[in-house]
């Protein structure tokens, strides 16, 4: 099937739990009893996880339509500065960039690769729970952009390090552990590689390479 077939199916199915969704929000607002039932509140729950399981799904599905443009590492980097500091920076959480002048173009997929850096921060944030620091080092290595995500968050156990990129292998509550093998998908796909060093009893640190535009 092409990816237009499977756009299709994901539409499709999307339709059918949104309007499940809303038929139960429904009856809990004509019927607020439901709530005391058991297994109501746990059951919405992972109605809404299945939502965004399937949007995570699609989004995997398409990592290899990308519309690549020669951007500027500088212009990228500070609107990503900008996003994250809206998206991410709490009186308890931010994300510090630090870009090293004279940094290459790239040819890249904005809004792609600003979804794949996302998951990478989401996920330095909620290793943190959601505070302190995280890091976001740029510079140049070789023939590649590198771009250091650092958190501080304890580092990952070794026995999970082969599963980290493992759909539905999660550590955490509530998670489909699609994140991170959707954003090393969209970085395969720009020709790029990522790869993660954990440091234990201190942090992680999920490294990005993708190459120059020279």
């Amino acid at each position: 099937m092409t990816n237009k077939d499977y756009q299709e199916i994901f539409h499709e199915i999307k339709n059918y739990i949104t309007f499940i969704n809303s038929s139960l929000q429904l009856v809990e607002k004509t019927h607020p009893e439901v709530r005391d039932y058991s297994y109501w509140t746990d059951s919405m729950q992972e109605l809404s996880s299945l939502k965004t399981m399937l949007v995570e799904l699609n989004s995997a599905r398409l990592n290899d339509d990308l519309n690549l443009q020669r951007i500027s590492s500088d212009s990228f980097l500070s609107e990503l500065r900008d996003t994250c500091t809206a998206m991410f920076n709490s009186s308890h959480f931010r994300l510090q960039i630090e870009a090293a002048p004279s940094l290459p173009c790239f040819f890249i997929d904005p809004e792609r690769l600003r979804r794949a850096l996302f998951n990478l921060i989401k996920n330095a944030c909620e290793a943190m729970n959601d505070t302190g620091t995280a890091r976001l080092r740029a510079y140049r290595e070789g023939s590649f952009l590198r771009l250091d995500i650092i958190d501080f968050g304890g580092g990952i156990s070794p026995e999970y390090l082969p599963k980290l990129f493992t759909p539905f292998a999660t550590t955490k509550q509530g998670g489909t552990g699609l994140g991170l093998l959707i954003a090393r998908q969209i970085i395969e796909a720009h020709s790029g590689r990522l790869t993660v060093d954990s440091r234990p009893n201190d942090g992680c640190t999920f490294s990005v390479y993708l190459p120059a535009a020279d």
